[in-house]
């Protein structure tokens, strides 16, 4: 569960390793974006270095936790550094005898297209270790242990731990429990954070969070080390207790449902087809313009691997947007798009106007759908009433809506459902346990005329009724 600041959700990570910088163009409008790229560089990493030294300001060992807790699934003492391949195979097969165990990963995202990977930590009733992959260690039977379905592996927010899986081994990652997603399904906030579940759950407090340290650094610092072992020693008591939970709740095949879909591989490669919809704003476009933002999407994710950069620190989103929104046919023109790099336009102008117009040029029946729809004032409060219907339903069964849908989503499931259009694949409630939780009972509820009953239990709200039942015209 790394907390850096590269977050570009599912499909964003590559399923190859980026180019060198030196593959980028050799002209003096390559060097010029590389020197811009670099200069990004600089700024983020000059932000990372004052937050490392004001976290290690004390060089000191951390003094023990008062509130250490008792309990057996929590391993005490110090955590093994492992630097060998002769420590990592025992680990690996002592991990795999245990049939579960928890992991970690610490890794630099904001530097290059491929975050660097700097630490992983695992856990399990008897130990805590930190793998060391800076020093040349083959990590690939980890890897391949991560892809055994016959152990298990708990993370907390791990979907950017797992992506290293598929592209060092060609597998997914299997068997997976997420705490934070297994608490979203126990009456929990989504998302949340590990410091915070630790407290709730086995009451106990991690220490000062270093969520931007130079990791790549050694030796590590005591801070650092308690840190990364706190990340996972804890694991395996939250796993056990959120199971019981989610089991005496009926949630247990929803939940392992959304764990397995964290392990698709789609989500790791790139792919133009799925991205360009996750740029912030694209929903705002036209057909065209979202036929030009697909085209876009594809040619930055090429330039960042060249430039071996994040593709949304090579170019932001909102540039993309605009240079959609308005597309620009020739050179001479991309100096007048607002927050366009020179240097990128000096580099890469013709990509971008070759790329824009390939995509004016598709025909209009393969021009993606239109995604923005206006809705009229009434429309707009009916879906609002289902939003909180939606709502309600969700907290009634103890899952928190915001695991299960979007305000927005509500909206297009409503035009959907009234006859105003959408195309039911993009919504999400109406596909496996989604479906089960939450969009049948609003089907029923729109087209039956149906009702829903809840009642204040225990301290929150509790579903008890969700009846098809078409009422009388007297009621």
């Amino acid at each position: 569960m790394s907390n850096e600041s590269r977050s570009p959700g599912p499909g964003d990570p590559p399923a190859a390793a980026p180019s060198s910088p030196s593959s980028s163009s050799s002209s003096r409008g390559g060097d010029d974006a590389g020197a811009n790229v670099r200069r990004a560089r600089y700024s983020r990493s000059r932000f990372r270095a004052a937050s490392h030294d004001s976290a290690h300001a004390d060089d000191a060992p951390p003094p023990e936790p008062s509130d250490r807790v008792n309990h057996p699934l929590v391993p005490h003492g110090e955590p093994q550094m492992i630097t060998s391949a002769r420590a990592l195979g025992e680990l690996v097969e002592q991990l795999r005898g245990d049939g579960t165990f928890a992991y970690d990963s610490e890794f630099i995202g904001e530097l290059t297209y491929v975050p660097k990977l700097c630490l992983v930590q695992v856990a399990s009733a008897n130990r805590v270790a930190l793998i060391d992959p800076l020093d040349g260690l083959d990590l690939r039977p980890f890897w391949e242990l991560l892809a055994d379905g016959a152990v298990e592996k708990v993370v907390h927010a791990g979907q950017q731990d797992i992506e290293p899986v598929f592209r060092h081994t060609g597998k997914a990652a299997a068997n997976l429990f997420d705490t934070q997603i297994g608490a979203a399904f126990t009456g929990m906030a989504y998302p949340v954070a590990l410091a915070k579940l630790v407290g709730e759950v086995v009451g106990a407090r991690l220490g000062k969070a270093l969520t931007f340290t130079h990791w790549d650094q050694r030796p590590l610092s005591p801070s650092q080390v308690r840190y990364a072992a706190d990340d996972v020693r804890y694991l395996p008591a939250i796993r056990a207790e959120l199971g019981k939970r989610i089991d005496a709740l009926g949630h247990t095949a929803w939940a392992s449902e959304e764990f397995a879909a964290l392990c698709e591989p789609t989500q790791y490669v790139f792919n133009a087809d799925v991205q360009y919809l996750r740029v912030r704003g694209a929903t705002s476009l036209p057909p065209q313009g979202l036929a030009v933002l697909k085209e876009l999407v594809a040619w930055r994710d090429g330039a960042a691997r060249a430039h071996d950069v994040p593709p949304r620190a090579f170019l932001k989103d909102e540039i993309l947007v605009d240079l959609s929104r308005s597309p620009v046919k020739t050179i001479e023109k991309l100096d007048r798009v607002k927050g366009l790099p020179r240097p990128v336009e000096a580099a890469h102008g013709r990509e971008i106007v070759d790329a824009t117009i390939r995509a004016l040029a598709t025909p209009a029946a393969r021009m993606p759908p239109g995604r923005h729809v206006e809705p009229t004032p009434t429309e707009r409060f009916r879906a609002d009433a289902l939003w909180a219907a939606a709502q309600c339903l969700c907290i009634g069964q103890s899952v928190d809506p915001a695991l299960v849908t979007s305000r927005q989503e509500i909206g297009e499931f409503y035009r959907h459902v009234s006859g105003r259009g959408g195309d039911p694949n993009d919504i999400g409630i109406l596909k496996g346990w989604r479906r089960a939780a939450l969009g049948e009972p609003l089907l029923k509820l729109m087209r039956d005329g149906g009702t829903i009953a809840f009642e204040w239990s225990n301290g929150t709200l509790r579903a008890i009724e969700a009846s098809s039942q078409v009422r009388s015209s007297s009621s």
